[in-house]
Formats: C-alpha cells, structure tokens, sequence
C-alpha cells in the first residue's frame, strides 16, 4: 500500500458499528469505545489505542469483572476534551465461588480517563449498590506493538524493529510495568503502567500484560483502582503518584481540570434561540480546544483531527485560525509562528509553508516523508492570506516587523518555485516518490480529473490556487501599504490584476459560464463542476457577472445535494458520493463557499446554505459537522449518510460552524481600524436571534444583539468598551 496523503484508509483497519470516542491533551490522544477501552479482540484491526508522538504506545486496555465485560451507560467530554467520564454497569455476572450470580445493575462503575501533561490517569469506582458484601475479581489487560501511525492506517512496513523484553519493579511503592521496542530509527519506544493497587501476574509478554486483583466492595460503598500510565519515562508530573493514589474521586477530578492545558483565552459567549445550534458551538469551541497543542514553549497550534491527522497541517491550521477569526485572533498567531519556524527548518524552496510535520518513527527514517513534508501548493499563499486578515483584526504591528521577511520569502517562493514554468500560474508536480501526486485540498490521488474521467497529468494549475494568489497578492499590497512601502504594495497590487485578467482568459468556460477545475500539464482544461471554484468567490477573483453564474451553479441540483455543496457534480464522470474528494460534502470547503456568497451579496444562497448546515446539526447525534459525509441526495429529513472513516473532532469542521456565523452577521473590521462593520446579517427562520458577548478587539470589547424581524435582521450593540465604533450597512 502507497500512502496517497491523507487521502486513502483501507477498510480492514478501522473499527466499524460501535461509537469511539476521542480524547486529548498536547501530545497525547486517546480512542476508546464506549467503556473507555480498547478491548484485545479489536487490536489488531482496529484504530483503538493511546497515542504519543505519532506512535501507538497502547493498543490494548481493557478490564473484565468476574470474567466479563461491564456494560456502558452514559459517556461524557470534560475539561476541554482532555477527560472522559463514563458510567457502567455489570451484566448477571457469577460469583468467584458457587453457583450464585451478582444480579445486573448490582455495581455502578464509573471511569475517569484523564490526559494531563502527556500521562493518562485513569480512575476505575465500584459503587456497590446491594444489601451485602461482594468480592469480585478485576483483570486488567495492556498490550501494545508500538506501531506507527502510518502502519495502523495500513502501510505495511517491509521490515520493522523489535520488541524488547517487558520488566516489572516496584517505584515508589508503587507496581510498574514497562513495555518497550526499539525502533528502526534506534529510539526505544516505552510505555510505562503504574498500578496503584496490589495485583498479581495473569501474563507477560512483550506485546501484552495481564494482571488481576480481587476487592471486597461493602454494600453501599464505594472501591477505587487507580493506574497512571506514561511514555518514555516513568510519571514523575505535576500529579504525584503517591498524593493521585489517596484522593477521592472528585477531588481528583478537581486537581486534574486545574492541571489540564488551558484552552486559548475565553473568546466571545454566542447565545441563540435554537438550543442545537447552541449545544453545536459550545462542542466546536471544545473541539478546537481538544486539538490544540503546544509546539514550542509558548506555541499553540491545532492539530489537523483525531486518529489519523493529530498533528501539524499546514493547510489546514491556516484555514482552522482563518475560521476562528474575529472570535479568536491568538489561534492565528501560533499558526502563523509556527509557519515561520517551520520555513526555518529546511532550504527546501525557501518561503514554502509546510504541508505536514510528523514525529514517529517512519518519518524519522524516511519510509514517509513528513518531517516535515512541504507537498501542499496553497498553504503559503493561505498563510499570506491568514497574515493579512490577523492584521486587520488585531493591528498587531510588532508581530507584522517580525513575519515581515518570511511573508517576503512566501511571495518570492509564489513567483519562483511556484511558477516554476514561468505561465503566470502557480502549479505542482511531485518530485518525492512518496509524496502527493495532487497537492491542493484535495490531495487523493484522483481527485484532479477531465470530464472523461481520465486523470489529469502534471503540472497541474489549480483554479482556486490561483485565487488564492490573487488575494494574497492584493492582501499582502494592503500591508506593504501600512508599512509605508508604497512602491511595493503599487506592485503587488498591478502583479495582481495581471493575475485576475490571466485566470479569466484561462479558467473561465464562456458556454457553460463556470470555473474549470484546474489546467493539466499541456494546459488542456479540466472541464468539470467543482467545489473549487467557490472558492474563488472566497478570494474575489471573479468579476460579479461571474460570479453571479458560479452560484447558480454551485446550488442547482448536481452540485447541492440539500446539506451541502458536493466537492463534484453528480453529473460529472468521476462523481462518487462514496469517495474522499469526487462528490463527498466538506463542512470547512462549504463554510468558504458560504464566506464567497456573502462577498459578492448573494444572501438568498447564503440563507440556503447556512439553513442546510444548521439542519445538518439538527441530524448528527453528537451536535457536531462532521469532517465530511456522503453526497448522496438528501431525502425528506433523513441524515446525510456518513463517511466511515471521517475523523472526529477535526478541526477545520469545528471551525466552519464559527466561519458560518460571521458570514451570516456580515462582521469585518474596517480598513482604518476604526470601525467595526456589519453588512446585511442574514438570519435564517431556524435561528432568528443571536446574541455575541465578549468580541473583543485590540483595544475594545462588545456585546451585539441580532435578532430576524419580517423587514430584515436587525442589530443592537447592548454594551461597548473603548473606541471603535459599529457600522451598520444593508
């Protein structure tokens, strides 16, 4: 198997029909079923485990009572996705000795799986509820191969390192198991299981522990099994083991939420009057909080989505902190930091902004080529993109002097390695024989086609790179102007009309009146409807005759399936509902979309759409837009059909529910830094009142109230500190 990006997972490695759930802090994600585990019969075959730095450290957790398994009642997300609390009970389930059983619903299990600083602690509590004693016997079972990423994707590895011989000791009083491999790349992988309580060996392999501890649990009250387990060096955190193993539950849970990683500094309170679209913001923002991750001492960047992608994307950071703005301008920061390090890093086409930065242990010997990888065409144009709007909002002029030559370096990488043919456009062609044959959002290996199906060749011209040239060509002129380097901002403003007059001779199809897809390597267009072509509203390449034609047919009936705007046609060859990126519906692709309506005044469109996801939430189970889902066309108030191995959280979903309300409220800031503008809000009968505490600025902060009325939506600052002013425009 060829890894093809992040674009193909083989069905036999992921886990289908049980709900997982997802936890993280930093470094460090877990994936566990419904009672917290990751039962040895899935193992193999399956996504389950705790992760580290890109590696699996433990593919097997599970606990049986009296010999089996408890059954889950209720789970719950905490302290910004970094804590899972679940609730259990047991099935009949027989006595240690006799012919009696416990009956069902005797015990209330709960578990507490808590990710602080790197290390897991877990608290197993067995609350007796019956009127006698029980003496139950607990096994607990921890296993781990120490496979890469990569490898639990699928890949398989011709050759791998080995396991080493498992040690048991005892630290600080405490019972200690260590599991461990040494790698290909000469690193020793350790995973170390400290065991609160006293246990005795079922089994000791390299790859699997298992041990077993009988309790007494007196009726009424309450046992609790404590365990820490760690990565590559015993616990020695803020929690110590020792002050972990006496306190109660609660209190536990109270030192671990002051011990958490704080989420980014509280952004604005959103309050509606549709209690989904509600609970929907509140599991985003948690979401995004979940993902985020210290790269440096003081950098903060959200991870790409949970399994698969938990690390830094280049492409997708930028658009998850260009979403998150106004509402949460330090999320750019360390996006835009971390693209400045990263460009550091290597001399590979100086001023490229990075596609992928992995740090297990195929990427560490090249098997994959992500440390970091730079096959992305539209993150440095994007970054330049983010750079321009952070500055807009926040007016951040010391971090501007700073990026200032990297941003240089970017524009110079657009026109020269870029454009390496020198046509005007920028394009890509893969040059690693690991790398990604398509490199722009969508980076399957078929997902760039003519409308006869056949693949497109390289070089490939994408249309909404060239979009994206253009608008941070035009960006970048606007801040060259703040800097009172007027001749260059003249420029870049001149090389960007060019652009826009270039891009229409080439892209526009006159008969058809819409944008092709991309130019393969002999220029020949790829005559097909896409997705991508929205954005090019995003960027406002497009004339408005233009674009009136473009939304036409971004919401006739081949392209919006009624939840969202497929990524293709269904009227295209290549179309398939059931794939990545040829018919599938994106959230983050169509909240960009919905971003361009509302450029170019489209509010009929926007309403549409924005009601399509807004009934999209009002079918997901967990009151999340999912990462994407099927294409199919959409029937009665049936939900959309998912797409399996969609990751969740993922944070450009998470992110396009925030992009979503302020196109909807019509929020920019203008360009003198004075005004705060809202222009036509559009309100949709599903949610007629929006309330915004707390949007905060450079040096201001207030509350808004818009509300749907039969004229229109209206809006009413409630409360305002400092002295930028509200501009209302219709």
């Amino acid at each position: 198997l060829v890894i093809e990006g992040i674009s193909y997972i083989p069905s036999n490695v992921f886990l289908t029909g049980i709900p997982k759930l997802a936890f993280k802090d930093n470094r460090v994600f877990g994936v566990f079923d419904t009672r917290g585990e990751a039962p040895r019969a899935y193992s193999p075959i399956s996504e389950l485990g705790l992760y580290f730095n890109d590696t699996r450290y433990l593919s097997t957790w599970e606990t049986t009572f009296n010999g089996t398994t408890p059954v889950a009642l209720s789970h719950e997300l905490r302290y910004s996705g970094s804590t899972l609390v679940l609730s259990m009970t047991n099935r009949d389930i027989p006595k240690i000795q006799g012919q009696e059983k416990i009956p069902r619903d005797t015990f209330l299990i709960r578990r507490i799986l808590s990710l602080v600083n790197d290390t897991l602690y877990e608290i197993l509590a067995i609350r007796n509820f019956d009127t006698q004693h029980h003496v139950i016997q607990i096994e607990q079972w921890a296993g781990s191969r120490f496979d890469d990423i990569f490898e639990v994707r699928g890949y398989i590895r011709p050759k791998r390192g080995r396991m080493l011989t498992p040690q048991e000791f005892v630290s600080n009083d405490l019972e200690v198991t260590l599991l461990q491999y040494e790698g290909l790349d000469q690193k020793i992988r350790k995973t170390f299981i400290h065991r609160l309580f006293k246990s005795e060996k079922i089994r000791l392999s390299p790859s699997l522990a298992g041990y077993f501890t009988r309790v007494e649990v007196p009726t009424k009250m309450d046992v609790y099994l404590k365990s820490i387990i760690s990565f590559d060096s015993p616990n020695d955190g803020k929690l110590k083991n020792r002050y972990f193993a006496h306190l109660s539950t609660q209190d536990a849970m109270e030192l671990v939420s002051k011990n958490s990683r704080k989420s980014l500094s509280n952004g604005p309170v959103f309050q509606t009057d549709n209690a989904i679209l509600n609970r929907s913001i509140q599991n985003a923002q948690t979401d995004i909080d979940t993902l985020l991750t210290v790269e440096d001492t003081d950098l903060v960047y959200p991870y790409a989505g949970i399994p698969w992608f938990s690390a830094p994307f280049g492409r997708d950071g930028i658009i998850t902190a260009y979403q998150m703005l106004p509402w949460q301008p330090e999320l750019a920061r360390g996006v835009l930091e971390l693209g400045t390090k990263v460009d550091d890093f290597t001399d590979e086409q100086p001023g490229k902004v990075f596609h992928e930065l992995r740090h297990g242990e195929m990427s560490n010997t090249r098997e994959v080529p992500f440390i970091p990888y730079y096959g992305s065409v539209d993150a440095t144009p994007l970054s330049l993109i983010l750079l321009h709007e952070y500055i807009t909002w926040s007016m951040d002029l010391k971090r501007l002097q700073v990026w200032w030559p990297y941003a240089l370096k970017a524009l110079a990488w657009m026109e020269k390695w870029g454009d390496f043919d020198e046509d005007g456009f920028i394009e890509y062609s893969k040059q690693s024989p690991t790398g990604l044959i398509n490199q722009g959002w969508k980076d399957s290996h078929n997902s760039i086609a003519h409308a006869d199906g056949r693949l497109a060749e390289a070089p490939i011209r994408l249309c909404e790179v060239q979009g994206y040239a253009f608008r941070a060509k035009m960006g970048m002129a606007s801040l060259a102007r703040l800097l009172g380097k007027t001749d260059l901002a003249s420029r870049l403003r001149l090389e960007a009309l060019h652009l826009k007059a270039h891009f229409l001779e080439s892209f526009w199809e006159p008969r058809k009146k819409f944008i092709h897809l991309a130019l393969d390597g002999d220029s020949v267009p790829c005559n097909v409807l896409s997705s991508n072509m929205g954005h090019c509203l995003w960027t406002q390449i497009l004339p408005p005759e233009y674009a009136s034609d473009v939304i036409k047919h971004l919401m006739s009936d081949s392209m919006f399936n009624g939840y969202g705007i497929r990524t293709l046609a269904d009227t295209e060859t290549a179309y398939n509902p059931m794939s990545y990126h040829n018919g599938s519906i994106w959230p983050h692709d169509n909240s960009i979309i919905l971003e361009g309506f509302r450029n170019y005044g489209d509010l009929e469109s926007l309403e549409k759409l924005a009601n399509a996801f807004i009934n999209l939430l009002e079918t997901s189970r967990d009151f999340r837009l999912p990462e994407l889902f099927c294409g199919f066309r959409r029937r009665g108030d049936e939900p959309p059909v998912p797409y399996e191995v969609a990751c969740k959280p993922q944070a450009w979903a998470a992110g396009s529910l925030f992009l979503m309300l302020k196109s909807m409220l019509g929020i920019s800031m203008d360009v003198d830094q004075t005004h705060v503008v809202i222009h036509s809000p559009v309100l949709t009968p599903r949610v007629s009142h929006i309330e915004i505490k707390q949007l905060r600025g450079r040096d201001w902060e207030m509350d808004l109230l818009f509300e749907r009325t039969p004229h229109g939506t209206t809006v009413n600052v409630t409360r305002k500190t400092g002295n930028v002013r509200v501009l209302t425009v219709k």
